[in-house]
């Protein structure tokens, strides 16, 4: 069962249970389907095609550590290539659609971009499900530690406050590798948080975007960070290079040229060679070698290149849409299912846990869809509205708003 469970047929298996429940739902929830409609006619399908693709990628990655997990081995990437790049090439991939979307932004706006709209928007995107995710960790402590948390001084509270800001998994509570509930996929949101942070300074020195109080903040608190690292180990380079490949992007698709080349056939047969020669022959994709094979794949991808239609399908469009939730909430869902719900003899049995599999891959696509409808979606709405609020009251005080 371990070679099935670490190759591409369970891989393959997995993504077609969550690509037909996605196309079940679009059948059914007109809602959906109203959304994946905007999502075709006014963004790249090929980039949120892929980001699905890789939403469901990382979840196949830790359900395959699950396995060798529960078979006794440390929680670690398993001893595949190919799932170690689901899990470390997804991400990079990730990164690189976050560098290439804001820095495009920079690029498009310069000095009109918004800064205070920027930060908002992305406190409305990410903390929502975020702290959903929060709660059921808090509420899965309290079970597994059968007490509730009694802070009695204020370093009691770091742990939890590690949590809320995104910038840790530590134990809450005494509970030893809480981390695990949700298959430790949080180390990705502070380097998130660090582009982000990083994006004012960069567009002052790079794209002319002005704001140069803002250039001055972004400096100050992207290299505290930096510096705070400096011994904790909190960012390292061979990740943080991956967001060069989607500037790299941000650039490339700014010239019409570059684009039309891009999109060709052969360079959509380059790009896929590209990707094959990084899981093929990289043993991480944390080094520089691996970085340039994901840029010339990512390129093409950006350039309007959808792997023969593949990342225009309206269920991976779907799937692109939650993959902020699937990311999330996938480790919580094999947790409850695989370790909890599950007697250890039935989840370490192979039919049993290929079954479970399956049905967590379909379940995590349908919980996903609902929160991404009652709470994602609403929140995003939300976060301009009180954006816009926030926008007019200034003006009333200060009579201008800095733009």
């Amino acid at each position: 069962m371990a070679w099935f469970v670490a190759s591409p047929f369970m891989a393959l298996l997995l993504l077609s249970a969550a690509l037909l429940t996605a196309r079940l739902l679009l059948r059914r929830i007109p809602s959906i389907n109203r959304t994946v409609s905007i999502v075709e006619a006014n963004r790249s399908k090929p980039i949120d095609g892929l980001r699905g693709l890789l939403g469901i990628s990382v979840f196949i990655h830790h359900t395959a550590v699950t396995w060798f997990y529960l078979h006794g081995s440390p929680w670690r990437p398993p001893p595949s290539r190919f799932m170690v790049h689901l899990g470390q090439t997804s991400v990079a991939l990730f990164f690189m659609i976050t560098a290439f979307l804001f820095w495009g932004r920079v690029l498009a706006r310069g000095r009109r971009i918004d800064w205070a709209e920027f930060f908002v928007s992305r406190l409305y995107r990410l903390y929502p499900i975020y702290l959903v995710m929060f709660a059921f960790v808090f509420l899965a402590v309290i079970v597994l530690t059968r007490s509730p948390p009694h802070p009695r001084t204020v370093s009691s509270f770091k742990p939890v406050l590690q949590w809320a800001l995104m910038f840790g998994t530590p134990d809450l509570n005494g509970l030893p590798d809480t981390g695990l509930l949700v298959a430790g996929v949080t180390w990705s949101l502070r380097y998130e948080w660090l582009f982000y942070a990083s994006l004012p300074c960069l567009g002052f020195a790079l794209g002319g975007t002005g704001h140069k109080s803002m250039a001055m903040a972004s400096l100050l608190i992207a290299g505290g960070l930096l510096y705070r690292s400096i011994g904790h180990g909190m960012f390292e380079a061979g990740i943080v290079q991956a967001f060069l490949g989607g500037i790299v992007a941000a650039y490339w698709v700014r010239n019409p040229a570059l684009v039309h080349l891009g999109r060709a056939r052969l360079s959509g047969l380059v790009a896929v060679l590209a990707l094959l020669g990084v899981v093929t022959f990289m043993p991480t994709a944390r080094n520089w070698a691996a970085t340039f094979g994901l840029t010339i794949f990512f390129v093409a991808v950006a350039s309007g290149q959808d792997l023969g239609g593949l990342l225009r399908r309206p269920a991976l469009l779907w799937l692109g849409e939650i993959t902020y939730g699937i990311y999330l909430l996938h480790g919580l869902m094999l947790w409850l299912i695989l370790r909890m719900l599950l007697p250890h003899a039935l989840a370490i049995s192979p039919p049993v846990f290929l079954i479970a599999a399956i049905v967590i891959a379909a379940l995590i696509v349908l919980v996903c869809s609902v929160l991404y409808l009652t709470i994602e979606r609403p929140a995003i709405m939300l976060g301009k509205r009180h954006y816009a609020w926030l926008a007019r009251a200034a003006e009333d005080i200060f009579g201008v708003v800095e733009r």
